[in-house]
């Protein structure tokens, strides 16, 4: 005779000690056998009812309606695995029990992840308004003094301008846009600065510190131009982009702590900001928006904005030209991202485009002419460049002397 497949199990009925006991479960072809230690109950598989319950269902309810007031219990499953009760009619309401409890999982699941998703979403979307309002929290005086910091940390291994030679030379060409800013909002001393670097570049930092990279000024062909880029920087200190974009990445917990006007959490990430501000790519809205207020700060100051487009076409044709001699498209990639201000990205087209269609909407004449002063600039820059590049022959030869 084989041995019946045994099961830890439990029993409700009035007449047990307490109407509950601990026993064992025994399956026979008969029927289900629970034995404690008072007392023992066969239930017939003809006509047994099973049921799945608890937590889970993870429990098998075994009742039997000649048995009334008799209801058994196992936490082990495996009880359904037995091939006695594999053909067993009360196996259609459990296999019916355990598609709903999946299909219930699974849709709650699904509710949750989605929940969650919508939840970070929205908190992500949220993330520029949020740290846009605690930008605004952060006083002007303490802007300048993470620029101030950074240009320092900048200055360190980087040939600039004297600015006792280049600010006479900035000055005429910077003034108009210094002096249109709006005096209604919150006030920036700006601050320019030229560096020997012959990438087409520019960038400002928080507080207003400008740097103007000399193959930029050297490539320039007109004052409008370069006023064009130096606009848009502008507009990236006015509209805080670079504490913007600090603040983002501290994450929502100092974002909320700043909007309370705790700016602890802030000072200490700021405090290693340098690296981020220093190697920033700009958003496209925060591109989009500099583009924007860039030229509505030129019209103020009496400045073609039209030399904004013009220098970002000139400069993206250059650039495709050099891309195009540059076989390898990994090394291709890497040299876009190099050049980092305009490159030939989809997005670049798109702002190109829009600007073109503001220039086209205004006249012709009528603006400043600071060709003069630009021309001027250009070849103290380049006298610049030339002796730069002489001191530096100069100590290439003395160390090869001395090695000798």
């Amino acid at each position: 005779m084989a041995v019946p497949a045994e099961f830890p199990a439990h029993a409700f009925h009035p007449s047990l000690p307490g109407g509950k006991a601990s026993g064992t479960l025994r399956v026979y072809e008969h029927g289900l056998v629970f034995s404690s230690d008072t007392q023992t109950v066969t239930l017939p598989l003809h006509g047994l009812s099973l049921k799945l319950g608890g937590a889970g269902n993870r429990i098998v309810f075994c009742t039997h309606p000649a048995f009334a007031e008799w209801q058994v219990y196992t936490a082990d499953r495996s009880l359904l695995k037995l091939p006695l009760l594999a053909g067993h009619q009360g196996m259609a309401a459990v296999k019916a029990q355990k598609r709903q409890h999946h299909t219930t999982f699974w849709g709650l699941l699904a509710g949750s992840l989605v929940t969650v998703a919508l939840l970070v979403l929205g908190i992500w979307w949220s993330l520029d308004a949020m740290s846009a309002a605690a930008a605004r929290q952060v006083p002007v005086e303490w802007e300048d003094k993470l620029g101030s910091s950074v240009i320092a940390q900048y200055r360190i291994g980087k040939d600039l301008m004297p600015d006792k030679e280049a600010l006479p030379l900035l000055k005429p060409l910077t003034n108009p846009l210094v002096q249109a800013l709006p005096r209604d909002g919150r006030h920036y001393t700006l601050h320019f600065h030229v560096v020997n670097d012959p990438a087409i570049n520019a960038f400002a930092l928080p507080g207003g510190y400008v740097v103007i990279n000399s193959g930029l000024i050297l490539n320039a062909k007109t004052a409008t131009e370069l006023q064009g880029v130096l606009g848009h920087e502008i507009a990236h200190v006015t509209e805080q982009h670079g504490v913007r974009a600090v603040i983002r990445s501290t994450g929502i917990y100092v974002i909320a702590q700043t909007l309370i006007g705790d700016a602890s959490g802030l000072i200490a990430v700021a405090a290693n900001a340098g690296p981020l501000l220093l190697n920033m790519k700009y958003s496209r809205d925060f591109e989009r928006e500099a583009d924007a207020k860039g030229f509505e700060l030129l019209k103020r100051a009496q400045i073609d904005p039209r030399g904004m487009v013009t220098f970002f076409r000139t400069v993206q044709a250059e650039q495709k030209k050099q891309m195009d001699k540059i076989p390898d498209e990994n090394a291709r990639k890497a040299m876009e991202a190099a050049q980092g201000f305009i490159g030939s990205h989809p997005e670049t087209v798109e702002r190109i485009a829009t600007l073109q269609k503001r220039a086209d909407s205004e006249p012709a004449t009528g603006w400043r002419d600071d060709q003069a002063a630009f021309l001027a600039l250009q070849e103290s820059v380049k006298e610049f460049v030339r002796a730069d590049a002489a001191d530096a022959e100069a100590e290439k030869t003395e160390k090869g002397e001395q090695a000798q």
